[in-house]
């Protein structure tokens, strides 16, 4: 029996890897194909001496330049397999490989059963693949990307009962005590190393769409048996493996891409993002490659409550919110003398509230009474009840991230043209299919204005700018708020001025009607500027506004005003914005914003400004 047969049959589901059309003719050529570089995770952009795996870590190479020398790790990898038997378990992925590419080395490699591997391959049993995107946390910065990872399912698996899968994700590894300025500057310098880690699916289930309130979107990959095991096989190559964690980058959704490159070679998918892989984008390409099969939506458990609570009547969610506070309505006159079909609707919204309560508010012991109670009740008159969800439009079929715009307008009697730039990701106003209402989160915003008479302005660059319109109403009272990092212009003592400015504050907003939300916060701004008495400035303030969605266009109106505390300086803005979505690539803004500035120093000035803006997202 030669080498490869003793390695396959213990289990019959280990295959080969799939042989090149035609075989490398050197040792040089097979170092330089596809599989290889991307077996070592060779960042391929790359060429030359400038050669270099994302790997940073040096117990994953068998030569001392294997990081950059991808011929010296391949001739160090036959080396080791012909010497030391037991590389094959090391590197299952990087062994098949070369037994495949390099005629004769099979009879001079010594056959070894790697059990333990075999073990964690029948433990999985994967026959298809499923690349999981969580949505966004409206309430948490850091999620508000999204995340991506990978499901792994046995045969005749059916998408609701995938609890038994395994998920894989790759994560940065962060010391307890770390957060705010410390997490957010480490991870977006490389300062965490970044590990795979697998888990039972469930356990995934439990943290997104249940602790976190996350939708999942679970898309199927077309992949074949033996370009899955091609990926399992590598996974196991990189247990205990670190990278370096960046946040826009070399992130959870760049290291997948990496994968799907060692499954299906050629793809080049991690070579779309040179400077920023966004975890919705990377779903694009995928999407993309032509490798989706099939979409599932999973709904969290909030999502699944407020669609159950909009099935009551006001009458009803009444009397379920006060059954959820008080158990004795049951014996009241006003529950009673409803049908059976409305006690238990009312019964089971009340239950599946108190369980969300428990879920984030700890296990208080009243109110575990109470929906024990509750359920008793049910079990009394069983009955089944549907809860209708209507899907959302699916992320990846959303606006693209980043947007290029030009517009059209007049300031102070002055025509101008302005060019915007936005790295990322979305604003209260883009076209809304594919995200949430009320969700703005951008980043490296640009803007640069050309007057008429050749002046030329850099009008504001945003670092970030951030509202979240959390809805509250009877049963929820989340808070909404806002950030900004910026440099503007702002007019001061009769003259526009480059400033540095951070503000934000808190808030509430509620949702009037269906498509409908008010908002108000209370606001702090401090602001460096140089034509103010005191160049650090502080200033409260307050915004309001309302918020309307249509299916293709969006309207918001607000306003907002700061009274600065050193010098006395007031200033107001009111402004009218109307979007309207062209395609699903393009949309054209309309916007009439109204500017009041007063101080000690200078009479009150009130201008107005006009713009029309095209905006192409790409």
């Amino acid at each position: 029996m030669n080498f490869k047969a003793s390695l396959l049959l213990p289990l019959f589901f280990l295959l080969a890897v799939k042989a090149n059309a035609q075989q490398p003719n050197n040792i040089t050529q097979l170092a330089q194909t596809e599989q290889w570089q991307a077996l070592l995770h060779i960042n391929t952009q790359t060429e030359g001496s400038d050669i270099e795996s994302y790997v940073d870590d040096a117990s994953f190479f068998l030569a001392n330049d294997g990081a950059t020398n991808p011929i010296n790790e391949l001739l160090a990898t036959i080396s080791a397999l012909k010497n030391q038997s037991e590389t094959q378990c090391k590197f299952p992925a990087r062994t098949l490989f070369l037994l495949e590419n390099i005629q004769g080395l099979a009879q001079e490699v010594k056959p070894f059963v790697c059990q333990e591997y075999l073990d964690w391959r029948k433990k999985l049993n994967t026959t298809s693949v499923v690349l999981v995107f969580a949505s966004a946390q409206l309430n948490s910065p850091s999620s508000m990307y999204g995340h991506t990872f990978f499901r792994f399912d046995p045969e005749n698996v059916e998408q609701n009962s995938t609890y038994l899968s395994y998920a894989l994700n790759f994560g940065a590894t962060v010391p307890a005590g770390d957060g705010g300025f410390l997490y957010a500057a480490r991870g977006l310098t490389g300062g965490y190393p970044g590990k795979f880690a697998a888990n039972p699916y469930f356990e995934k289930i439990k943290e997104y769409n249940r602790l976190e309130n996350r939708d999942l979107w679970e898309y199927k990959l077309n992949l074949k048996p033996d370009e899955i095991d091609a990926m399992l096989a590598h996974i196991w190559e990189l247990q205990g493996i670190s990278f370096e964690y960046y946040f826009f980058d070399e992130n959870c959704s760049f290291r997948l891409l990496e994968l799907l490159d060692v499954a299906r070679p050629g793809l080049y998918l991690a070579n779309n993002f040179p400077v920023t892989a966004m975890p919705l984008d990377t779903v694009r390409v995928v999407q993309e490659a032509d490798l989706i099969a099939d979409t599932h939506y999973r709904p969290s458990i909030l999502t699944e409550l407020k669609a159950q609570l909009a099935m009551l009547s006001d009458d009803e969610n009444a009397l379920a919110l006060a059954l959820s506070k008080d158990i004795e309505l049951l014996n009241k006159d006003e529950f009673i003398s409803l049908t059976i079909k409305q006690q238990q609707l009312i019964v089971d919204s009340a239950y599946r509230y108190l369980r969300y309560q428990n879920t984030f508010n700890g296990r208080a012991k009243a109110t575990t009474r109470r929906s024990f109670l509750l359920l008793r009740r049910l079990s009394e008159n069983p009955s089944k009840l549907t809860i209708t969800i209507e899907q959302p439009v699916r992320p990846d079929l959303g606006h693209k991230t980043s947007m290029l715009a030009v517009s059209f307008g007049q300031n102070l009697d002055q025509g101008f043209v302005e060019f915007k730039y936005r790295g990322s990701y979305h604003d209260l106003l883009d076209p809304i299919g594919g995200y949430y209402q009320g969700m703005s989160l951008n980043m490296v915003n640009v803007m640069i204005r050309a007057y008429q008479g050749g002046k030329v302005k850099l009008e504001k660059a945003e670092l970030l700018d951030i509202v979240s319109l959390s809805a509250r109403n009877n049963y929820f009272s989340p808070w909404s708020w806002k950030a900004n990092i910026s440099v503007e212009q702002q007019w001061t003592v009769d003259k526009e001025v480059l400033v540095t400015q951070g503000s934000g504050g808190g808030g509430v907003s509620y949702q009037v009607l269906d498509n409908t939300h008010v908002f108000g916060f209370v606001t702090g701004r401090l602001e460096f500027n140089r034509k103010l008495d005191s160049f650090a400035a502080v200033a409260p303030g307050v915004h309001v506004g309302l918020l309307h969605y249509w299916p293709k266009s969006t309207v918001m109106i607000d306003a907002e005003h700061y009274q600065f505390l050193f010098d006395q300086s007031q200033r107001s803005r009111f402004s009218l914005q109307h979007s309207m979505q062209l395609s699903n690539k393009d949309s054209l803004r309309i916007s009439a914003d109204f500017h009041r500035v007063e101080g000690k120093d200078h009479a009150r000035n009130s201008f107005q400004e006009f713009k029309v803006e095209y905006r192409h997202y790409f």
